[in-house]
């Protein structure tokens, strides 16, 4: 055999070696091709639906309204709580919350309104037994859904600043109001899913967690 013909088997093998490992490359990347997954994560997300008139001026009585609701702006089931009080204890105490339970509207001190609530609605106060880290919130104690919104915690307020005309008696004052959630699945391996009548160990289990 002739040096022409050994170079052109020996060049032909090279091709046919750099195929092969082309296609082997080729196979490779095939094999290890990305094929993202998109997971959508649920937003647990809520916020207070609030309707205030507030009084053009401030009288020795005044009655104006002060709507508070929640309503689940996120993606997930979720139980809220809020946070309500007055800035000043001394306009609190003489004041007048206007709730409505069932059909029948009513007006109850704050002490009262502490047990008078809406349909649905709890109040657990600090130190309390056993609930101690759940303390000073009013709590929803249903499940609320993606869009809904809980029935009105409050619906007016009346305020007495003092029983004569002075107004000197009349003090600037704030309602605090904000709310929190925590989603109706645990935050666990076990993922448990709370119903209604778990409201508690849910917030419990996320204060917990939180601590």
């Amino acid at each position: 055999m002739n040096n022409k013909i050994k170079k052109g088997i020996a060049i032909a093998a090279v091709i046919i070696v750099v195929a092969a490992a082309v296609i082997t490359v080729a196979a490779y990347l095939q094999n290890t091709a990305e094929q993202p997954n998109k997971f959508t994560v649920g937003r647990d997300e809520n916020e207070v639906t609030e309707v205030f008139t507030e009084p053009n001026t401030m009288a020795m009585t005044n009655e104006f309204e002060k709507v508070v609701k929640v309503e689940n702006t996120g993606s997930v089931d979720q139980f809220v709580r809020v946070y309500l009080d007055f800035s000043d204890s001394r306009v609190r105490d003489k004041s007048k919350l206007v709730v409505t339970s069932g059909s029948t509207e009513a007006a109850y001190t704050w002490d009262e309104f502490l047990t008078h609530l809406p349909d649905d609605w709890e109040y657990i106060p600090l130190n309390t037994a056993g609930d101690e880290i759940l303390g000073g919130y009013f709590y929803y104690t249903k499940i609320l859904a993606p869009g809904e919104e809980t029935p009105a915690l409050i619906e007016k307020v009346r305020t007495v600043f003092s029983d004569g005309n002075n107004a000197d008696h009349i003090t600037d004052f704030d309602i605090v109001v904000y709310s929190e959630s925590v989603q109706t699945t645990e935050i666990n391996a076990a993922g448990t899913e709370f119903t209604d009548s778990g409201w508690k160990d849910a917030w419990k289990s996320f204060l917990s967690l939180s601590e």
